[in-house]
């Protein structure tokens, strides 16, 4: 890339003879300067000057500087959680607080305290000064200031809605000013940051930013403040919320104990006492109900087996106990009386009867008692029915007060749940109320700004360095670009010609500048001079063409060229004098049927001419006129053709060269440019070489490779190149290898 850069600004790679490549990269840089000093000196002055003038109209700027320290506490007043995070001192937090120093709401804060925007430094608007001249130089050269203002009304038009206040742009503009002011970066590595401001006053930088270094400090603080009174009204209105919801529950918990009749939750419950209490009685009334069922069934069983007697001897009562007993006494009585009076006797007779009686009265002791042992039995089962019934009644009751207690759980441990979240939201409440008062900023001021003692800006020298360091690589820049232009618009030498068209330059023939010819044309110069470095360019195209095709050199030479003004018909004119006056039989025909001027050049009239000669109205030996000055003969091109191209096809010009090549020894026809018309295509296949014409750095590359395939395509025979119009001092500065002819120590060959 930088070979690439440096060939282009050399204009060539084309070595000279000796040269290394790297010493050939810088002859040629240096060269390409040389050539282009004007391109590479203007934006030099232009730029380094108008920086130096502007910098030393700028008036003296004074910069204070305050720095801070940024530092976490590490030691707290109460051991309770912040509300707002302590800042950590790494990187992202530096870059966080930079930019918060430069946001436009801080600045804003400056602004307000300090009141700038009354301030004309910060509010140019406030002043009303004539400008000094070199702002009326800049004013005038704005072409902004010279567009209508109707356009700018028709550019700046937006659409309806509501307008910004003129205060508030005014305010913005006055952050801007102090934002443009102002310096805030990270000293190296470390936690200090540093608060520039630049001032017209050393004692107002200073005030500026040691203001900016305690807002600083008061923001921190504030948004502390501002964070904890947040939270403070956020867990007040929770904590009303809590409360409110805890009371709410509590209600709740005692109307559902009174509903469902749970008055004491936290002992044993009532219905299992007594479920217990009535389980004991039923089987006690079981027993019972078993006991008197067993004495019923056997004193049946005794009635049904061994009579009244058994019966009453198994059964016990105080009635039968004393039945027992007078029967008993009466058994021995009758024993004793039956003994004594016989079985009829009276008072046996009474003592049987009270035997019956007795034994009646034991009959119906024992119904009796089986009659109760039955109620007995019924009762005992009926109390042990109910005690049944009851206990039912128990278990149904008890499954519902179990219900009534998930329940009450459900809402006792949502009580609970609130009780402790209000709990914890009021110890929280009173730890930030207490932290409140606490807050401190997360820096401090390292080094307040002093006024400074001298300017810092404008430093004139050092920005005049870097805007002459700036115009240098400017200047190269353009040069670069100017070659690269060049380079590639049009040919400088012979090697560019030869590489890009495949054809040999015959020779590069010299401008001539009016110092030299003094007034005299070209084609008479050549006559004058015949020794100047001019006429040696023809005479090398001369004698390249004699020794292109060895022992047979060419008779008939058209010379033509691309576009107008390349110096094709001053070429053909100079090298027919040369060739005619060292001697050679030499006839120049002017085949310019449409804008002839060879008449005018050789100054012969323009009659009976080459058309005529064609259309048959003139013979040759009457059309050709004699050049006294080189004994040169010359046919004009004459006058009133219509088609040039069909006269050249025709036969007649045929004979005509042929002719003209058996009684001449070079004949030379200038023809017109190939892009205007194309006649030179119908002339480029009867002739024996064609010569075309390229002007030095003028000719575009593009038009001249064209035309040359053009005529190629046509059946022409290329015997090479004439750069014409060479610019000999700029192509010596280029370092070509065909630089020299005209230049150096050559130069003492040639008298010009």
């Amino acid at each position: 890339m930088a070979n690439e850069a440096l060939r282009l600004i050399g204009g060539s790679t084309d070595a000279p003879a000796g040269a290394a490549g790297d010493e050939l990269n810088l002859r040629e840089v240096w060269r390409g300067l040389k050539r282009r000093k004007l391109a590479l000196l203007a934006p030099v002055v232009l730029i380094t000057l108008g920086v130096f003038l502007w910098a030393k109209q700028q008036p003296p700027m004074y910069t204070a500087e305050a720095l801070l320290h940024v530092e976490p506490r590490e030691a707290q007043v109460v051991a309770i959680e912040g509300v707002v995070e302590e800042l950590v001192a790494d990187a992202a937090t530096i870059e966080s607080e930079l930019n918060f120093i430069n946001s436009p709401a801080f600045l804003r804060t400056t602004v307000d305290k300090l009141d700038l925007a009354q301030d004309p430094e910060f509010a140019p608007w406030l002043i009303e000064e004539d400008p000094d001249w070199f702002s009326q130089l800049v004013e005038l050269l704005n072409p902004l200031r010279y567009v209508p203002a109707e356009w700018w009304s028709a550019l700046e038009r937006k659409p309806a809605g509501p307008g910004i206040d003129p205060a508030a742009r005014r305010l913005n503009s006055v952050i801007g000013n102090l934002a443009g002011r102002l310096t805030v970066e990270q000293v190296g590595r470390s936690y200090v940051i540093s608060i520039g401001v630049l001032s017209e006053d050393p004692i107002k930088a200073a005030q500026i930013a040691n203001t900016m270094a305690e807002e600083y400090l008061v923001s921190q603080v504030q948004q502390k403040y501002a964070a904890a009174e947040r939270a403070t009204e956020w867990l007040s209105a929770r904590i009303n919320e809590l409360r409110g919801k805890v009371l709410e529950a509590e209600a709740k918990i005692v109307e559902y104990r009174t509903q469902n009749q749970l008055v004491n939750t936290q002992s044993d419950n009532p219905l299992t006492l007594q479920f217990f209490q009535l389980n004991s009685q039923l089987a006690l009334a079981q027993a019972e109900r078993a006991e008197a069922e067993a004495r019923l069934s056997r004193a049946r069983s005794m009635l049904e087996s061994g009579g009244i007697e058994t019966a009453a001897l198994v059964l016990t009562s105080p009635l039968m106990d004393s039945l027992r007993a007078q029967e008993t006494e009466l058994i021995r009585k009758l024993a004793d009386m039956n003994s004594v009076f016989g079985e009829n006797h009276p008072q046996m007779v009474n003592a049987r009867s009270e035997m019956r009686s007795v034994r009646e009265k034991m009959l119906d002791e024992v119904n009796r008692i089986v009659e109760e042992l039955e109620n007995q039995v019924s009762v005992a089962t009926a109390r042990e029915r109910e005690l049944q019934n009851h206990m039912e009644r128990l278990q149904g009751e008890a499954a519902r007060v179990d219900l009534a207690g998930v329940e009450l759980s459900a809402l006792q441990g949502e009580i609970d749940t609130n009780r402790q979240l209000f709990q914890t939201f009021l110890a929280r409440y009173q730890e930030i109320v207490e932290q409140q008062g606490l807050q401190e900023a997360d820096a401090k001021v390292l080094s307040p700004a002093e006024p400074p003692n001298g300017p810092s800006h404008p430093q004139i020298m050092l920005l005049t360095v870097i805007a002459l360091g700036a115009s240098i690589v400017i200047g190269i820049l353009l040069v670069f670009l100017i070659e690269r232009w060049d380079a590639e618009y049009g040919f400088r030498s012979a090697d560019e010609i030869q590489a890009a068209l495949g054809v040999r330059a015959l020779a590069l023939v010299p401008d001539l500048t009016r110092r030299e010819t003094q007034g005299t044309a070209a084609e008479d110069y050549i006559l004058q001079k015949p020794n100047s470095a001019y006429a040696e360019a023809l005479q090398r195209v001369r004698t390249s063409l004699f020794l292109i095709d060895g022992e047979q050199p060419p008779k008939t030479v058209l010379i033509t060229s691309s576009v107008p003004l390349e110096g094709k018909s001053t070429i053909a004119a100079s090298l027919a004098r040369q060739s005619a006056r060292s001697g050679l039989k030499v006839i120049l025909i002017d085949a310019d049927l449409r804008r002839p001027r060879l008449h005018e050049v050789i100054g012969l009239p323009n009659q009976n001419g080459l058309s005529d000669v064609l259309t048959g109205r003139a013979d040759p030996e009457s059309a050709i006129k004699r050049d006294e000055k080189s004994g040169l003969d010359f046919l004009p091109a004459g006058v009133g053709v219509v088609s040039p191209p069909d006269l050249f096809r025709s036969s007649t010009m045929k004979i005509l060269l042929e002719e003209t090549a058996a009684y001449y020894d070079l004949v030379i026809i200038d023809s017109p440019p190939l892009a205007a018309v194309s006649d030179s295509f119908a002339l480029s296949g009867i002739v024996d070489k064609t010569v075309y014409v390229i002007r030095w750095e003028q000719t575009p590359r593009n038009v001249a490779l064209a035309g040359i395939r053009q005529m190629i395509e046509a059946g022409a025979d290329i015997g090479g190149v004439i750069v014409s119009r060479v610019d000999v001092k700029r192509h010596a500065r280029y370092g070509y290898a065909d630089s020299g002819y005209y230049q150096g120590s050559y130069r003492k060959y040639y008298v010009n």
